[in-house]
């Protein structure tokens, strides 16, 4: 008898029982702006406000015994701990966050049938509290569910707006329940620290200004010269799509493991090395640069705040001919930097980032190409392991579309890697494409994990060959394009009227000749502009040359040039 998919495995049987207050009392009722890192996440959700990561779940360890009433305190410790937790926000610039001093928070209390297992009850609790949009606007930026089994409490979750915390916020506060759920003595306030509210006050310092703007500036030189989409590469075939293939290997984990015992340096780190290598050989990119979340908990007095900091900041790695080892110090350097320029004012980031992509006539997108969600608190000692590590498990998945060619997400690295390799277009990052990347990165760590590589033995392990571009690919500004796809683009942005792209004239890349329709060098451009996000292998032309008529040979240049002109220029301001 065949084995269900998850989708149709039967759902988990719950009873709705009456809610129970959660109570808390908090130090202050206070107003103010919101926090660099709250407007980040307010103004993605402007434009993405059902996201799958606009709400963040978080399932809590149970010990056996446990009552309602002991989760019920243990929440209402933390929401007095966390003003982020009850508080009220009002999107926008500046925008507004609200402290509540006391209420009450409803917990939902559901009963599991005998038998199910407690994965499956906890998975069942997180969609249905889920399901609703949380309006930070007037409820809370949290709900919380436990489901009990005979009165006793089988598990706990909470499911949170990003607007009030983010992973590594999801990591104290693990700990901090942990800790008050099995010691009753541990349910207090313990010592004030700084909340979501006093980080705005200190981000409006000069200081921290002049920090900001140096963020800013750090953004605009990457945005200014980094490739668009680093792996564009040719179409495989028409379909489109989107989807990731996802990876559970437990050898890869155990490789890390030692990798990190030589090293000194955290496991996402030696992935993201590992990655670098791999995009760099397929790339021919001698340095990867990338957009990556930051954490941005780089001062002490954030080493325990609950709130949203993480933001967009691009990684620049130089793989050269770098030997693996050094790639990983490399690597933890890059990150570093990144890091210490990763919290920026959203808006004005905007803003320049529009005026950059129109000037260099790109569609770019501000998704992570790596995006890691592991919080790595172990130590570096070399880990014993008994028995042999499981077979490698792959699977695809179909998923939402995304404006982003590849992206590599990290799940985990504690018993075994979890990650996936996510394409926005089936046609050219195939399935295959994706599980030959992931078991490339597998193969890669394995061998690293006996003794540092050079980098001809890291590249050769890979097994995998650098991209082959045929005729019609330009590099041009840093990004490989495909002419074909830029003929492609002007059809479309500039019909009914006729245009022809050309590679090269007298020098200049990405020539566009335009008759008919289009009345200046700067609607062409902005007509580009507008059609040019989702295409992977395309950019805008360089210059626009007005022609009054459309010459009888259109892929012609010479008969193009005949042609009375009406303008000519870059179409940019």
């Amino acid at each position: 008898m065949p084995v269900p998919s998850p989708t149709e495995q039967p759902l988990v049987p719950l009873t709705r029982l009456i809610s129970v207050p959660v109570r808390f009392q908090g130090w202050r009722a206070a107003t103010g702006p919101l926090t660099v890192g709250q407007l980040n996440i307010a103004r993605w959700l402007a434009d993405a406000p059902r996201a799958p990561a606009a709400l963040l779940d978080q399932v809590f360890g149970i010990p056996p015994g446990t009552r309602v009433a002991d989760v019920a305190e243990c929440f209402g410790v933390l929401l007095c701990r966390h003003e982020g937790l009850r508080s009220r926000y009002v999107p926008g610039e500046p925008g507004e966050q609200r402290v509540l001093t006391a209420g009450e928070l409803q917990m939902a209390v559901y009963e599991a049938g005998d038998g199910e297992p407690v994965e499956r009850v906890a998975a069942r609790i997180v969609e249905l509290t889920r399901t609703e949009p949380l309006d930070v606007k007037v409820d809370p930026p949290v709900r919380l569910a436990v489901a009990i089994r005979h009165g006793i409490v089988l598990t706990a979750v909470a499911v949170y707006s990003h607007l009030a915390v983010d992973f590594q916020a999801l990591v104290v506060l693990d700990h901090e329940f942990a800790e008050m759920i099995r010691e009753p003595k541990a349910r207090v306030l313990g010592e004030a620290r700084q909340q979501p509210l006093d980080r705005a006050t200190v981000e409006r310092q000069p200081g921290k200004r002049r920090r900001l703007d140096q963020a800013l500036r750090y953004w605009s030189r990457h945005l200014a010269a980094a490739p668009v989409h680093l792996y564009a590469k040719p179409r495989v075939h028409r379909a489109t799509g989107s989807g990731a293939c996802g990876m559970t290997s437990e050898i890869a984990a155990r490789a890390l493991d030692r990798i990190a015992a030589r090293t000194q340096v955290s496991r996402p780190t030696i992935v993201l090395a590992a990655l670098s290598a791999l995009l760099s050989h397929r790339t021919g990119y001698g340095t990867c640069q990338f957009v990556m979340l930051s954490a941005n908990r780089f001062e002490s007095s954030l080493q325990r705040y609950v709130g949203t900091l993480a933001q967009s900041t691009y990684v620049s790695v130089e793989v050269g001919d770098a030997g693996f080892d050094e790639l990983v110090r490399r690597c933890f350097g890059a990150v570093l930097q990144a890091g210490l320029h990763g919290a920026y004012d959203v808006y004005r980031q905007h803003d320049h980032a529009a005026w950059v992509a129109s000037e260099r006539g790109v569609a770019p997108s501000f998704e992570p190409l790596f995006n890691s969600v592991v919080v790595d608190t172990r130590g570096f000692d070399p880990v014993p392991y008994a028995g042999t590590a499981a077979e490698t498990h792959l699977e695809w998945a179909d998923l939402p579309p995304t404006d982003i060619l590849l992206r590599f997400d990290l799940g985990r690295v504690e018993g075994a890697l979890v990650a996936r390799v996510w394409s926005g277009d089936t046609g050219r990052v195939t399935p295959d494409e994706a599980r030959d990347l992931l078991l490339a990165l597998e193969r890669l760590l394995v061998a690293a994990a006996d003794g540092d590589l050079g980098h001809a033995a890291a590249v050769a392990v890979t097994g995998l060959a650098p991209i082959e571009r045929p005729p019609g690919w330009l590099l041009v500004d840093n990004c490989w394009v495909d002419l074909a796809d830029v003929q492609c683009l002007l059809d479309e942005a500039l019909a009914p009227g006729v245009s022809r792209v050309f590679a090269d004239v007298a020098g200049d890349p990405l020539v566009a000749y335009v008759a008919g329709g289009v009345p200046t060098p700067a609607e062409a451009h902005r007509r580009c502009l507008a059609r040019l996000p989702g295409r992977h292998a395309a950019m805008t032309p360089r210059r626009y040359v007005i022609c009054q008529n459309a010459p009888e040979n259109v892929a012609s240049l010479e008969a193009w040039r005949d042609q009375p002109i009406l303008a000519s220029g870059t179409g940019r301001k």
